[in-house]
This record gives C-alpha cells, structure tokens and sequence, in this order.
C-alpha cells in the first residue's frame, strides 16, 4: 500500500496501500492540505471496453500473493474481502465498508475477538454460492510457505498463527479461524483495535478448495466478485468480463461500470502517456494503471496544454519512497549517517520531474497519515541538497564502511535517473554505488530475498491501513524478517524497537496508539537505517471517453470502482 509498488512503489508495494484518513489530501511543502483532482464525467453509464495501459504485466493474481497496490485494487473486482474501501474520492475514500460480510464486523471488550457475517448470494463465477468456509479455507491456504509474497498479518495476529503452516500441511485448518453458520470469527493474540482494516487485504478472501490449484492459481482465480478472467496472456494482455452471476443491487461499495476490463502489457510508460496525451481511437476510452504516471519529461507538455490539463487526475498517493539501508552489511551508525548527510533530495526530486511528483520526506510515514509527526532528526529539512561536509565528517568516524555498495532498484527510465541522482550524492564522499536494475515485475521477488539482499534498495510504502501501524510494523519489526517475500528491506531486528512496536500495538484505542507510531518513527529514523527521499505526488492523464476518474485514496491509481467510458 511496499507501495508494492510500486509501490510501489512502481507497481507500488503495500503497500498498500491505504494511507491516513485523508489519503489524496495530503500536507504540501508549506503545510497546506492539498486536494487531488480528478478528470471525466463523474455519471458514467453502464457498459463499454475499458483500456487499461500498463507497463508491464501483475506480478500476480492470487489474492493472498498480492501486496502491491495495482493488484489490490484489482483483486476487488474478482476476489472481494471482508471490507473495502468506499467508493469516495478524497478523505472519505479512506473508510471502510462492508463488502463480502454484512458490516464492518464486531468484537468483544479488548478486539481480541472479531466476528464477520458472510453475506448471503454471493456467487462463484459457476454459480455456486460463497459459504463461510470458503474464505476459512482461503484464509487457511493463506499460511502456506508456498504462497510468497503475500502481507503476514494473518501469521502475526492469529492465535497459533506463528506455528501454522496452511492448509496443504494441515487442512483442519488454524483453530482460531471458525465458522458458524455464516459467522466468521477470528481469535486474536493481542488487541487488533483497526482489525476490520487488516481484513481487507487478499489474504482474507475466499478461496474454494476443488478450485484451488496451489502456486499455479496465481494464473488464474477462480472469481466471486463483479468480474472474473476470461482470458491472460503472460506479459501480453488480461481481460475481465462480468460473472453473471454477481447481484449488484447488493453491491455498495463498486458500480462496476464496464462490460470488460481490457488491460495491455508491456510499453515504455512514455510512450503510454504519449497515447493517452494524444487521445485517439481506443485510447480515448483508455487509463493507465500499475503507477503508470506521467514521465518528467512529459509534465510540461501535460500542464501546458488546456485540453491535456483538463484530463489530468493527480494528488498526494500516500506512498513515501526512500532508501533502505541493509544494516547487516552496514552496521556502523557513522557509515549511516554519513549516508544520510551525503543525499541530494533536491537533484534526486530533479530527476523525477520536480515538485509537481512529490515533496521531500523525512519520516517513514506520510503526512496524509493521523501518526504523522513533523521530524527533522538530521537538521537536514532546510538543506535537500545534503551536507558533503559533515557526511565525510561521520565516513571519517565510522570504524567500518564499504566504499563500494550496489542499489537495488525498479527498473525504468525514470528509475535509471533516480538511481544515477543517488550514485552522483556518493560519489561525493568516494563511495561508489553500482546500480542494480530489477525487472519491474520482478522487483519484490527479487528484492525480497533477505539472504540475497545488496547494501542499498530504493522502494516505497504507503500503509496497508489508516494507521501507523500499517507502516512502522511491517516495516521494522525485526521479528518478521524472512527469507522469502521480506519487506524490512533494513533488516534491522531492534530489541527495543520491537518492545515500542509491541507496546503500541497493545492499545486497544487507535487514536490513542497514533501518537506510539509517531515515537516510533522518530526513533527508527535515529538509526539512519533509511533515508527518506519524498511525500509522493501521482499524475495521470486519462482518455476524454473516460468517466468518473479519480485517484484511488488507498492505492495511489486511477479508482476502478466509479470509472466508466462514455458510449
């Protein structure tokens, strides 16, 4: 919401996904609460091909494999969750409601029980009719080490979830996973106060067991939502068309307004914003999609040209994107904080396209979230091009730092740039950085192998919930380091920092836990095991055929779930 993707994030990774409770509404350099634009007429009409332009193809389909945010915007439209997300733009995009249960669950005094009633006449794509096991099975395969990739929540909040190893090991399944008639009830190991978020993400959605076909239903999902896969051509193409089966008039969260999804594989993101600015043909009825923005070179063509301009959707994503420093290889504070003060934030956001895409970072959480505080732990705020001086200063300290280190990142024109800002800040204090340039699709596989993992890894977060939770955890609890699919891209295990992440997590009262988040930031940031780079600005430019467009508060996308085409 890491954005996968994409974040990225990017394909943004976690994510998510979701930001703070105001997700496109975002604080600007002066501090300024900026609202997203959107483009199209917001009273679409039902039918018509939607184009979908993306870079390359989803990394997967499977919903307990997707934690990039273009895969879990997607995956609501075949595989709906307990909640989503409404269908609003702006702050009110940020709160759920219910989708596959009929509210947004119930729990007892501490959230240590949580109960979901399974709405009833939701129907497989065959027509046979979604029980409460189904999405016990689903969540039960969930724990499989076969199925990578995926966020951990359900390993880190279920009683026994530690232990468990799914479903194909032990098809009894997890105890503390029950159905009663259509009731759901999950037994917690702690207080989950925001547990109805957690529940919205594809780990937690069906799954029909004579459906399921392991590692290769990332191919293709069997669908109980809205719309299911007709046809996918590995690097090539997707195509969703409706399941007829699917009652809408039940349907409060989609308007599901297209016949067909038609997504395309495998352009330059230039040349697709070259297609949509250009607005012929099929592309009229076009969007892009999996962070396919606008490149640098393109924003002034876009801003300057009123019938482009007209058709822009942009706003704050949520997302943070930063560099991770892989503290097992650099252990020295020194060599981290040399690092730090090496960094050119100015010519890095440069290379991007300028302010128009971001805003410079200094926590690991956005200012769109409610934990975020305003930190300047470097004195750096009011220096983006970085202090050389005082980084040659700590380099001289440290008792140990390589001079040479490599840079794991999402490959693409936009992030070749990126990546040569961040060897040319330094080279500056004679530290050589070899860039290592990942396949997009790729990118989270590869990078999240943490035996594997090189000194340096540029990536994204955006918070798979309105929380601090959903970004300090995941992200530096050491404790949930693994070998395949890891996201603590620091590989940081601090005792003490853990205790603090333990210690917020316990309070039962979200608001009240917020403030624990922020603390927990600072300190994470008084590690200098990232280096926070910049708030993220989406621009997208959308096809005059194309309705009801807006940014998705959540994923950082153009929203699927108001966007039609004009017949």
């Amino acid at each position: 919401m890491p954005t996968r993707s994409m974040p990225y994030h990017k394909t943004w990774r976690r994510g998510l996904i979701a930001t703070a409770a105001a997700l496109t509404l975002a604080v600007s350099a002066c501090g300024t609460p900026e609202p997203s634009t959107g483009s199209g007429t917001p009273e679409g009409k039902r039918g018509g091909t939607l184009n979908l332009l993306a870079q390359s193809d989803l990394e997967h389909l499977d919903p307990a494999r997707n934690y990039v945010s273009s895969q879990l915007q997607l995956e609501v439209l075949y595989a709906p969750t307990l909640t989503s997300y409404v269908n609003k733009p702006g702050a009110a995009g940020s709160v759920i409601g219910a989708d596959a249960a009929t509210d947004t669950g119930t729990h007892n005094a501490d959230a240590t029980v949580w109960n979901f009633t399974i709405r009833k006449n939701l129907k497989w794509e065959d027509g046979r009719t979604v029980t409460c096991e189904d999405f016990r099975y689903g969540i039960n395969r969930s724990f499989s080490p076969i199925i990578t990739n995926g966020p951990q929540y359900q390993k880190q909040y279920l009683k026994g979830g530690e232990t468990y190893q799914g479903v194909y090991d032990d098809p009894k399944g997890i105890s503390s996973v029950t159905c009663k008639g259509d009731v759901l009830t999950f037994q917690l190991v702690r207080s989950v106060a925001d547990f109805n978020y957690t529940v919205s993400l594809g780990i937690f959605a069906a799954v029909r067991a004579d459906k399921d076909t392991k590692t290769k239903y990332d191919l293709q999902p069997f669908s109980y939502g809205p719309y299911k896969i007709q046809k996918h051509v590995r690097d090539q193409s997707l195509v969703l068309v409706r399941n007829t089966y699917w009652d809408q008039s039940l349907d409060t969260i989609r308007r599901n307004l297209p016949d067909v999804l038609n997504f395309e594989f495998g352009q330059d993101p230039g040349v697709i914003n070259d297609r949509l600015i250009a607005d012929r043909g099929a592309d009229q009825q076009a969007i892009p999609y999996a962070n396919t923005q606008v490149t640098a070179a393109q924003a002034p063509q876009v801003f300057n040209t009123p019938a482009v301009k007209k058709r822009v959707v942009t706003g704050y994503s949520g997302y943070v994107w930063y560099v991770a420093i892989n503290t097992r290889k650099i252990g020295d504070l020194d060599c981290r904080k040399a690092f730090q003060y090496a960094m050119d934030k100015q010519t890095y956001l440069t290379a991007i396209g300028g302010p128009q895409f971001g805003d410079f970072a200094t926590t690991a959480t956005a200012p769109t979230l409610r934990s975020y505080k305003k930190i300047d732990p470097w004195g750096l705020a009011n220096k983006p091009q970085g202090d050389p001086a005082m980084a040659r200063t700590f380099l001289g300290q440290a008792k140990t730092c390589p001079r040479t280190v490599k840079l794991d990142y999402s490959q693409s024109p936009t992030g070749d740039k990126i990546a040569a800002s961040i060897k040319d800040s330094l080279a500056r204090i004679g530290v050589t950085v070899t860039p290592v340039p990942i396949n997009r699709k790729a990118f989270y596989t590869t990078t999240g192998k943490s035996d594997s993992e090189d000194e340096l890894v540029y990536t994204s977060w955006g918070a798979d919930w309105p929380s601090g939770s959903a970004v300090i955890a995941p992200l530096f609890d050491g404790r949930q380091i693994t070998k395949e699919g890891n996201q603590v891209y620091t590989l940081m295990n601090d005792p003490k920092i853990n205790q603090a992440i333990d210690a917020a997590g316990a309070v039962a009262d979200s608001d009240k836990a917020q403030p624990l988040w922020a603390a927990i930031d600072e300190q994470v940031q008084l590690t200098s095991a990232t280096i926070p780079l910049r708030y993220d600005k989406s621009v997208y430019v959308v096809g005059s055929k194309v309705t009801g467009a807006y940014l998705n508060p959540n994923f950082g996308d153009v929203s699927l779930l108001n966007v039609g085409v004009a017949q």
